[in-house]
């Protein structure tokens, strides 16, 4: 790692950052005991910002927890930040880039320290994670209102997925200057389609200031580790002239830099600032870090979180155990359940010694014992188990989880092609939510074919609630079937006989593009035009309904006065109640698509956003 030392420079000359990621405002807010935990370590470190003097503040996503923060949550953010970021304290950094591409979105589109009417000490910059991406109605991040208060620089947000373009941030603090460059968190197999069809561009500093010294810094919110093909962001993938990479998303803490030695560069992952998973991950120790800069060199000082709430993880598999605690003798559920206690009791004691003293600290440790299995008989009931220890433990209800082994099978008893269950394995666990649904529609496609809805719909529904926690997202997406549906019957106007086939061209026409063009635009509103010439068309075919009812009724088709008069109205109105009976089977369950509307609005137009589909 380049040392920076500040002592022979001059602190003018310096510049220092404090870096966190994966804060998660608002985890567990309701929980009695954990509430107060994401609130108390986001206070800590503004503190240590305003202790330690730094010139800015960097974080790399998941700011909240939630994409849409409770007001609770929004309240104390805003509330922390008002009080550790304002001040009189005058901040050294001249940013010398275009501040309109960098903040495109916001207000002012500066800096907060330059806006007149705010007294900024030390600015925050920040990039979205997918916790609290962009969702909802208008496209609109938490961040984006933190940004439009002033409160926080909000940079590293993509508007074109077909073409990814990102352009550092340029500031300078005496002699060192600094490239910024930022990526919001993008789907991993989105961002590996462009970097596979090399539609990622990084720009460097302008060709007059390329025999400057600069310092090319870079965060990012990605998977890092292997998850998977198209699961997670190699770091080889990211270019060579890189200093330093600020890696968020990952909670456990690999704050110390490491050297990617086909790069050549580092890589910094602080981690979260809060258990939001009893994972081995979390229970490692917590830290933020104070980076500090000088032209091409850097010293990034790891800072103990001192105020993190204690958490003990122990793995234990009990076939190791077997024999000493004698568990296949006599009653061995009773025996693993005493064996159990007897651990949780030394977990409670090795928690105690993670006690820093701090007043805010919370005393009530996180207690997590993974017993693995061969045998059933083993097992006990966890939930009443974790209740003794009610009061002494802040999940009382999951102090143990049960995780089942599976036995190996001896190669010579059988031929094992092991490259190839290695294949099936990883791909396996790497399977998402929406992937499963992508698997499952590709193998009976045929046999249970969707009427409408394209089956990328279905997983793109199940990718935005089960990642995104976008509870809307299955409501706009049926809204966009339904109306777009409505509109291909209006416009082909098809016989009763043929509207089964009018929608089975629907469906093909109608690619995944277009839906995820709707669902990222920002609130635009429908075309006018469009949209007024399909209700003047649908009014028209109201009165002329009306003013043949008469003729027309028991007529089978529908022809009356109105198809002596070459209109086809009878057509349209059988097309459109016909698309509202159609309904498609998701999971075993009716779910109707398509409702009588009279309404026929087109998808909003926005920027194009591909298809991570094959």
């Amino acid at each position: 790692m380049a040392d920076a030392n500040t002592t022979e420079v001059g602190e003018e000359n310096v510049l220092r950052i404090m870096v966190a990621t994966d804060n998660h405002l608002g985890y567990g807010e309701k929980d009695a005991v954990r509430g107060e935990d994401s609130f108390t370590a986001f206070e800590e470190i503004l503190q240590l910002a305003v202790s330690e003097g730094v010139d800015m503040i960097l974080l790399g996503g998941d700011l909240f927890h939630d994409a849409v923060p409770s007001q609770n949550s929004m309240y104390r953010c805003i509330e922390l930040l008002r009080r550790y970021t304002f001040g009189d304290k005058p901040v050294t950094l001249e940013i010398l880039s275009d501040q309109t591409q960098t903040f495109h979105n916001a207000i002012n589109q500066t800096v907060n320290y330059e806006d007149p009417n705010l007294n900024i000490a030390i600015p925050v910059f920040s990039i979205h994670g997918n916790h609290d991406d962009p969702s909802g109605f208008g496209r609109l991040s938490s961040l984006d209102l933190l940004s439009s208060t002033g409160l926080v620089n909000y940079f590293g947000r993509w508007t074109d997925l077909n073409k990814l373009e990102i352009s550092p941030l340029l500031m300078r603090k005496g002699e060192s200057k600094l490239a910024l460059y930022g990526l919001s968190h993008i789907h991993d197999a989105r961002l590996a389609r462009l970097f596979k069809d090399f539609q990622v561009t990084m720009n460097c500093p302008s060709e007059q200031q390329q025999d400057e010294d600069w310092f090319n810094l870079m965060v990012v919110h990605q998977n890092r580790a292997d998850r998977g093909p198209k699961n997670y962001l190699p770091e080889e993938l990211l270019p060579a002239f890189l200093h330093l990479v600020i890696w968020g998303h990952e909670h456990d803490c690999r704050i110390e830099p490491e050297r990617n030695a086909a790069r050549d560069f580092f890589v910094s992952q602080p981690g979260s600032s809060v258990a939001t998973s009893l994972a081995l991950g979390e229970s490692i120790k917590k830290h933020v870090g104070l980076l500090e800069i000088y032209k091409t060199k850097f010293k990034l000082t790891p800072l103990p979180l001192q105020t993190v709430r204690p958490f003990v993880f122990e793995s234990i598999n009990l076939d190791d155990y077997a024999a000493e605690q004698c568990f296949n003798e006599g009653d061995a559920s009773t025996k693993v359940y005493n064996f159990a206690k007897q651990r949780v009791e030394s977990m409670l004691q090795q928690a105690k010694q993670l006690l820093t003293g701090h007043p805010k600290q919370p005393t009530v440790p996180l207690i997590r014992l993974r017993l693995q299995y061969t045998n059933e008989l083993y097992m006990f009931n966890t939930i009443r188990f974790s209740q003794m220890f009610a009061g002494r433990v802040a999940n009382a209800a999951d102090v143990v989880k049960f995780e089942k082994m599976i036995k190996r099978i001896k190669s010579d008893k059988i031929n094992v092609d092991m490259d190839a269950m290695h294949r099936a394995m990883k791909e396996e666990n790497s399977a998402r939510v929406e992937e499963l649904v992508d698997r499952y529609f590709d193998e009976v496609k045929d046999k249970r074919p969707l009427k409408l809805m394209h089956s990328k719909a279905l997983a793109e529904i199940t990718y935005r609630i089960v990642e995104r926690d976008d509870v809307n997202a299955a409501d706009r997406i049926f809204k966009f079937y339904k109306e777009k549906a409505v509109e291909h019957l209006m416009d082909t106007l098809p016989d009763n006989d043929a509207i089964d086939v009018s929608l089975a061209n629907f469906r093909l026409q109608n690619n995944h593009e277009d839906l995820l063009k709707m669902l990222d635009a920002r609130g635009l509103k429908p075309e006018p035009a469009a949209a007024a010439a399909l209700k003047h068309e649908l009014d028209l075919t109201a009165a002329a309904e009306t003013a043949t009812r008469g003729a027309t009724r028991g007529r089978g088709r529908g022809r009356g006065r109105a198809a002596a008069n070459g209109t086809t109205t009878s057509r349209a109105r059988s097309a459109a109640t016909a698309a509202a009976e159609t309904t498609t089977r998701s999971s075993g369950r009716q779910q109707t698509l398509l409702t009588v509307a009279s309404k026929g609005r087109k998808a909003p137009p926005s920027y194009v956003i591909s298809d991570d589909s094959d």
